[in-house]
């Protein structure tokens, strides 16, 4: 049985989540929301004695670059050792916490130069984007590692061949190992054969030894997270018609990969198999795959006997399954403690009544918050742990002996909750019939019988994406409802995590039936009484973005205005480059096609803001200033250029600064929604 915390705890702690009053709502400055985070990615040590995390700058006047911090776990009335980034313009944007005081981390720096086509850059000429470096370091910051790149395996390479290579090598730490005090498995890009390898890396020489190879069609699947063997192994079969994944699994330790007929998929029929656990003890595998379901499931499988278990292990009847989350204590390592599924969040379905538990507690004592567990210790006396939600951007603390809590800093402390609307999973029919989810967030202070105001329809980008409620470290969640603005983020045809129905529904229909869904997500909001229709936007990003020019261009829109960050106009830009191989043709091209909407510009009818970043290799800014000059003369438009921001999150506080203050200057000027 769970044994939950009780609620006392927080409140002698004086950390309980905040009680709401009748709420008094006031626009969220645009600099509060811009400005860093005052603490981020907290991430712990696997022996718990060491802490990193991105601080943002308290004094000064460089606000616009995070430093990393390390605390000794064992004593936290230490300060912090702090490191800023290396020269003017380096931004430190993650962390990950290895083992015995040592770190991975991540940093960019902006590039201009020529690619060749190389990272999504020109194939002629220079690009202007990032450069993102993986280093390794410990908790004295004192030196940086680049392991990742193979540094001797360079010589006598083209300038152009070592920047693609450099541009390339994003490497990630696929495994902590922990049977072994030194060593992590590492994946980095070859210098030989620009194929991905894994290796061992010793964290106290840097020493680097290559255990495996991907090469051609074949690729590493599963890696032990005890001692980081590959169990498993992908290889994709080309057929006349389709591409098929073929499974290669060892049935124990040592042996050799063999073939799984049981486990072949259709990859172009969009079926995914994933091994995600072996359990050493069954020797069982933990499969997650839709091949037989239009949801993801969990199924254990037996590779002596080459069966998948009759029923799925886990399966959630509304949502697909994501994961599981397995024991790093020594003593029973890999053991089932909960799998995890794709709601409105990341949810837990917990097995293990100890930590499941106090994880229980901690949501009763935190009513909306969702705990997520940074650290647990062998006999979880202490619990690192993270609370958020849409109204939250994250809060850490230690719980010490299953009784002392301490708070260890918030993200946004200077935001108050009240100025944000709440967040809840709803579904709306679509004007063919398809049941259709979405996230609603109310404007701040909204109850029940308040009168019809003002909307934002939101489509996510991808197009094969979806949105999670909680914190949106985008920002525009916070920033909408603060401003009376309810949010409808419809999860429209063509989605994932939804299930494989809901994702192939999308097919060739961007620009129409996806757009459709769109429309018909603003007539309900109408018709449940949360919009007036005289007064809705619409307003998206990268493949929002191309929703929001569709929006701009369709006849009878429902729209009084459209905002379009980073978009495309033309269908054959949804995802550039799939057209390069018949596996990409197959699967990829017909699926992902849809309108041009560009061709529809004389039919422009409503103000549009279109706001590119000018370092965007994925979606380059000539995609947006091709469609303001389509329609600038048909209707109301605005083109704003934001300097040095690339496609993808994190954006400095300057650039989110920019685009905020544009986006609000036109909701209140060409919108008519102050």
């Amino acid at each position: 049985m769970m044994k939950p915390i009780l609620t006392s705890l927080l409140l002698a702690c004086g950390l309980a989540a905040p009680v709401m009053g009748p709420a008094s709502a006031d626009p969220i400055p645009i600099d509060d929301l811009a400005r860093l985070p005052a603490i981020e990615n907290v991430t712990v040590t696997t022996d718990g004695k060491t802490m990193f995390a991105l601080l943002g700058p308290s004094t000064g006047n460089d606000q616009d670059r995070a430093v990393v911090a390390a605390w000794d776990l064992e004593d936290l009335s230490k300060a912090p050792v702090i490191a800023g980034p290396d020269g003017n313009d380096s931004e430190f944007m993650y962390l990950q916490a290895l083992k015995n005081g040592y770190v991975l981390a991540a940093v960019r720096r902006p590039f201009t130069g020529s690619l060749r086509g190389c990272s999504e850059g020109k194939s002629t000429g220079s690009t202007r984007t990032w450069v993102v470096k993986t280093l390794i370091t410990d908790k004295t910051f004192k030196k940086f590692e680049e392991p990742f790149i193979d540094m001797g395996s360079m010589r006598g390479m083209s300038k152009n061949t070592e920047t693609c290579l450099r541009m390339e090598a994003r490497g990630s730490v696929v495994s902590r190992m922990a049977a072994d005090p030194d060593t992590v498995l590492i994946s980095r890009l070859s210098a030989k054969s620009f194929e991905t390898e894994l290796a061992r890396l010793n964290l106290k020489d840097n020493k680097v030894d290559v255990v495996y190879q991907n090469s051609g069609t074949r690729a590493a699947g599963y890696a032990d997270p005890w001692d980081g063997e590959v169990m498993s192994e992908a290889d994709f079969d080309e057929t006349s018609d389709t591409f098929y994944q073929d499974t290669y699994l060892k049935v124990e330790k040592g042996g050799t990969l063999e073939k799984q007929d049981a486990l072949r998929i259709d990859l172009v029929d969009r079926r995914k198999l994933d091994v995600i656990h072996w359990d050493g003890q069954t020797g069982l595998y933990y499969i997650l795959t839709n091949k037989m379901s239009d949801k993801a499931q969990i199924y254990t499988y037996d590779p002596k006997t080459k069966t998948l278990s009759d029923e799925p292990v886990f399966a959630h009847p509304d949502f697909d399954a994501a994961g599981m989350v397995t024991s790093t204590v020594a003593a029973e390592f890999g053991k089932v403690l909960g799998f995890t599924y794709y709601a409105d969040i990341v949810r837990t379905t917990w097995v293990d009544p100890d930590l499941g538990g106090i994880v229980l507690g901690l949501e009763q004592a935190m009513p909306g918050e969702n705990i997520s567990v940074i650290y647990a210790s062998d006999d979880r006396n202490r619990i690192i742990f993270e609370a958020s939600s849409v109204k939250n951007a994250g809060r850490f603390y230690v719980l010490d002996d299953r009784k002392n809590l301490q708070s260890l800093g918030a993200a946004r402390p200077w935001i108050d909750p009240a100025d944000i609307g709440d967040t809840k999973l709803v579904y709306y029919d679509a004007r063919d019939g398809r049941k259709t989810p979405a996230l609603l967030t109310t404007p701040a202070g909204w109850k029940e019988g308040d009168a019809p105001g003002k909307a934002i329809v939101l489509p996510h980008g991808g197009p094969w994406a979806r949105d999670f409620g909680g914190w949106d470290a985008s920002g525009w969640i916070p920033f909408l409802t603060s401003r009376g603005f309810a949010v409808l983020q419809p999860q429209y045809r063509g989605s994932t995590d939804w299930g494989l129905d809901q994702w192939r529904a999308g097919d060739g229909q961007y620009g129409y039936k996806a757009q459709d869904d769109l429309e018909d997500g603003a007539a309900w909001l109408v018709s449940s009484g949360l919009a007036k229709a005289d007064r809705m936007a619409i307003f998206g990003y990268s493949y929002g973005g191309y929703a929001a020019m569709a929006a701009t261009t369709r006849t009878n829109s429902p729209f009084q205005c459209a905002i379009a960050g980073a978009g495309y106009a033309e269908s054959a830009k949804i995802n550039v480059g799939v057209d390069r191989s018949r596996f990409g043709r197959m699967a990829y091209a017909n699926a992902l096609s849809g309108k041009d909407v560009i061709r529809d510009a004389d039919q422009a009818s409503i103000p549009v803001l279109i706001f590119h970043g000018d370092r965007d290799v994925r979606v380059p800014n000539t995609f947006g200033e091709a469609f303001y000059n389509a329609v600038k003369g048909h209707t109301k438009a605005k083109y704003v250029s934001i300097a040095d921001q690339p496609h993808s999150l994190p954006w400095t506080p300057d650039q989110q600064r920019q685009s905020l203050e544009a986006i609000e200057d036109f909701l209140y000027g060409e919108c008519g929604l102050k």
